[in-house]
């Protein structure tokens, strides 16, 4: 019964990715293109796309909102990877970023991660931007992970905190409360430095990190973090 279930899970996403993604596209830009994108301050940007290596922390649930700042980073000549999780989800959201001209490296499950997360280094050492989902791949919602000081500490990377918030949006029932704005919905963007270039991340964890980035969120009142 489980494997019926797995089968038929399999099949919905298949014809989710293959066949109505790419029909549902071009509405979906439209959508994205009405939404009125605001932030992040101009000042912070300039000095967060002038890290190198750079990694941008998030949650899940604010994947969507960032489809309107797709496009934050290339007047600074940088692009934007991101790290997906090894889910069906996580392959949708990889080939919807597509369309967007955001990168993206899937992550495996258990050994077989270290490729994925070697490239992901080496990516951002080269210059990309890494973009990860702190509370990925399976939660608990909004609940940051250790893998993320993990990823930068290899890569000597920076860490700069992107919260999103959007309103009017419809808040799916979901595990990561992931958020769809609406048409014409104010979308919100706040970027904050948690930790400089060059960092060697001694006596920092995954609770500070949860703590900076809940912080963030509900400073806009993020639909993605329960109060």
């Amino acid at each position: 019964m489980k494997s019926l279930r797995r089968s038929l899970r399999r099949a919905r996403f298949y014809i989710l990715e293959k066949l109505l993604l790419p029909l549902a596209i071009v509405p979906l830009r439209m959508l994205v293109r009405s939404w009125r994108a605001m932030g992040p301050d101009e000042r912070i940007l300039r000095e967060a796309v002038a890290t190198r290596p750079l990694i941008l922390a998030t949650y899940h649930g604010m994947f969507l909102h960032l489809l309107a700042f797709s496009g934050l980073a290339a007047p600074f000549g940088r692009r934007l990877v991101v790290l997906i999780t090894p889910s069906l989800d996580g392959r949708l959201l990889g080939s919807m970023l597509r369309y967007f001209g955001i990168d993206h490296i899937m992550a495996q499950p258990g050994n077989r991660s270290v490729p994925a997360a070697r490239e992901f280094i080496r990516r951002i050492q080269e210059g990309w931007i890494g973009v990860i989902a702190a509370d990925g791949p399976r939660g608990p919602v909004a609940v940051a992970q250790p893998f993320v000081l993990e990823l930068a500490r290899s890569a000597g990377a920076g860490i700069v905190l992107a919260a999103t918030s959007a309103r009017p949006g419809i808040t799916f029932r979901s595990w990561d409360r992931s958020c769809l704005p609406l048409p014409f919905a104010a979308v919100r963007l706040r970027l904050t430095r948690f930790t400089g270039i060059g960092c060697d991340y001694e006596g920092i964890d995954a609770s500070a990190l949860q703590e900076a980035l809940s912080r963030e969120a509900r400073a806009i009142a993020s639909p993605v973090v329960r109060d």
